[in-house]
């Protein structure tokens, strides 16, 4: 690097950046993500690095299917959510659905105050995937659909075995589904969705029912 320009030296570094963060989700997280901490003021914040917050990256690569029981402070909802957009904008023509016992609460997930904020807040020094197109949802909690220019969508959908019946899933992450009324049924929707290729995360708080039993191995 020493007889390179001060420019090609950028470009350098941020093409190393690129191929890291597109080799591992967890330095991606850890250079590029903030949140907010609702219980701190509502402050901006990095991820906090933690062994365990790690350890779902590592599944979430690894494994077709992914339950992680939860409790409020983990911060495992704005894990998994920062996990696709990960996804979506390293890997093209995705398609990532996220799935909550009503929709517009899946519609806030994907929304000005989790996804999209992540998304707005990544490193200026990077061109990232550009939004084609977002669709707000009808309660105004946030957005039905997000496009981007790289191919990749994200849909936020309510609970149920008919939700999905129509498309291909790249990734379909299920969250609070211990509280779900059919959330046995949708489970045995979404089992198509693997066999073709797809990824399913679960996640919970704790709850009697179909979600114990199958983080427990009963199913």
């Amino acid at each position: 690097m020493a007889n390179m320009t001060k420019k090609e030296k950028a470009e350098l570094l941020q093409l190393l950046e690129w191929r890291e963060w597109r080799r591992s989700p967890s330095s991606f997280i850890k250079d590029c993500i903030v949140t907010r901490d609702e219980a701190d003021s509502g402050l901006v914040k990095p991820m906090p690095e933690k062994e365990y917050l790690h350890h779902i990256d590592k599944c979430f690569v690894e494994y077709p299917i992914l339950a992680i029981p939860k409790s409020r402070r983990m911060i495992v909802t704005w894990r998994l959510l920062a996990l696709h957009l990960w996804h979506g904008i390293f890997h093209n023509n995705s398609a990532i659905f996220i799935q909550s016992k009503k929709a517009g609460d899946s519609a806030y997930l994907l929304g000005d105050d989790r996804l999209l904020f992540m998304y707005n807040n990544l490193p200026k020094r990077h061109v990232w995937p550009q939004i084609s197109r977002k669709t707000r949802d009808n309660d105004g909690k946030g957005y039905d659909v997000i496009q981007l220019d790289n191919g990749t969508s994200f849909y936020a959908i309510a609970e149920g075995p008919d939700q999905l019946r129509q498309y291909t899933a790249s990734r379909v992450y299920c969250t609070e589904i211990a509280f779900w009324q059919s959330a046995e049924s949708t489970w045995a929707s979404l089992r198509p969705t693997i066999q073709g290729g797809g990824k399913i995360v679960m996640d919970s708080s704790a709850n009697p029912g179909f979600f114990q039993r199958l983080v427990e191995g009963e199913l």
